[in-house]
């Protein structure tokens, strides 16, 4: 492939006199962003920045961008900064000026793009699936980004598990910075540039490379794994090249909004997965319905453990369900004394007493919920994308009237505060001691 000659292009700046009455004033712009700006063969989002040498100029002298060129679209102009959106190239290497006025200022900036080799093949997708899964957890621990299963094929998919007769389907399983609503009415793929991890780490920006994660299946149903790929997403469209592992050059387009409309599993539990929130999470249940069950020693470490657990609407059993194993001491007297879960609990440490701990949430191999959680209901039914273990903090337990309270200040395993009260009349009092655990 040729590579573009780069040239430094200057921002050029003209100073101005004094204005004079019904003149527009000197916006004193100033480039703080590079003058000239490369995009390979897939385009992309492109943003240049720029200040005011004094602030008060801004009013007078408003900022007006201009490019002629039609494969630059969706200039947008903030307040220090434009946007745009340079578009695949299928032909040869490219260039454009993006011009921004203040005043009597003027700044350009060079686009640069890359021109296209001829590709093998060029597939142009008329259907957008996938799932979308959150973060997750792997045998390194948990993920970086959010991962999104993209599919671009030229039937609708059925689903990411199947595959409809004669389709052809690019497959992409990328991490993305931002997360998404669980939704099955619209799952939208963040914008940005990701490339190929052969190591399928789990990072932003990444696709991941295992041979079972990216592929491509034909309409034989053959299965081609990818031995390099890109992929770039914007507001407008998804352009995507990939090499197979035989050496064939793939490039894939797409139009459209990035949405996956098409996606229709719910597949939390075959990724074992984490807290799905990306900001503090808070509750505040008032009359709930709660059951305290007396389970005897803990795993014969010689403290006794409580298990609560707590729903918001018994009647339908819906709204917030929270889940705990509380230790106490064998001085609280076991099932015999049966408020002996009032008191206050630290996060459980091995290397010191058990005494008025609980154990941090964690997800079993079978998707059971464990220890410690915080999850929504309908129906009788968990909501997988409201759900998150409780792995730090600090939990109280009081009796306030006939109530019983609990407070919690935790925290779930993606970094977010988890801060609520439950309060209820625990309604079921039962010794399952006998219960192996």
């Amino acid at each position: 492939m040729k590579r573009l000659l780069l040239f430094a292009l200057c921002a050029f700046t003209f100073a101005a006199c004094e204005p004079s009455e019904g003149t527009t004033p000197d916006g004193k712009l100033t480039l703080t962003s590079k003058a000239v700006m490369n995009f390979d063969k897939l385009g992309g989002t492109g943003e240049i920045t720029f200040d005011f040498v004094a602030e008060e100029t801004r009013q007078a002298a408003p900022v007006a961008v201009t490019c002629t060129e039609d494969w630059i679209s969706e200039i947008k102009v903030n307040k220090h900064n434009v946007t745009f959106i340079v578009a695949a190239n299928e032909g040869d290497e490219r260039n454009a000026t993006i011009k921004l006025t203040a005043g009597q200022d003027n700044i350009h900036v060079m686009i640069m793009q890359e021109g296209a080799a001829l590709a093998d093949v060029n597939f142009k997708a008329t259907h957008l699936g996938g799932s979308y899964f959150g973060k997750f957890i792997t045998d390194r621990g948990q993920t970086e980004g959010f991962n999104y299963f993209i599919i671009l094929s030229d039937q609708q998919p059925s689903g990411i598990k199947t595959i409809p007769n004669g389709a052809t389907q690019y497959r992409f399983d990328i991490y993305a910075e931002a997360g998404a609503e669980f939704s099955h009415k619209e799952v939208r793929i963040p914008v940005g540039t990701y490339t190929f991890d052969q190591q399928g780490l789990g990072r932003k920006g990444t696709i991941d490379g295992n041979p079972d994660a990216s592929l491509l299946y034909d309409p034989n149903m053959s299965q081609y794994s990818f031995r390099s790929a890109t992929l770039v997403v914007t507001e407008s469209g998804i352009n995507a090249e990939v090499i197979l592992i035989n050496g064939d050059v793939h490039r894939i387009t797409y139009t459209g909004e990035p949405l996956l409309e098409d996606h229709s599993e719910d597949t939390y539990a075959d990724v074992c997965p984490v807290s799905q929130y990306t900001d503090t999470l808070s509750f505040d249940v008032t009359g709930g319905y709660m059951y305290a069950y007396y389970r005897g020693d803990w795993f014969g470490t010689g403290h006794d453990v409580w298990f609560m657990h707590m729903i918001e609407d018994k009647s339908t059993f819906t709204g917030v369900y929270l889940i705990f194993n509380f230790i106490t001491p064998k001085s609280t007297g076991g099932f015999n004394n049966p408020e002996g879960y009032l008191g206050e609990y630290t996060l459980s440490d091995p290397t010191k007493s058990l005494d008025w701990t609980f154990p941090a949430g964690r997800l079993r191999d079978d998707s059971t919920q464990l220890n410690a959680y915080y999850m929504y209901c309908v129906g009788g039914q968990i909501d997988m994308s409201k759900a998150a273990p409780i792995i730090d903090g600090s939990i109280k337990v009081e009796k306030v009237g006939n109530d019983t309270v609990i407070t919690i200040d935790g925290k779930d395993d993606a970094g977010n505060d988890v801060k609520g009260t439950f309060s209820g009349v625990v309604n079921e009092l039962d010794n399952q001691s006998v219960i192996a655990k």
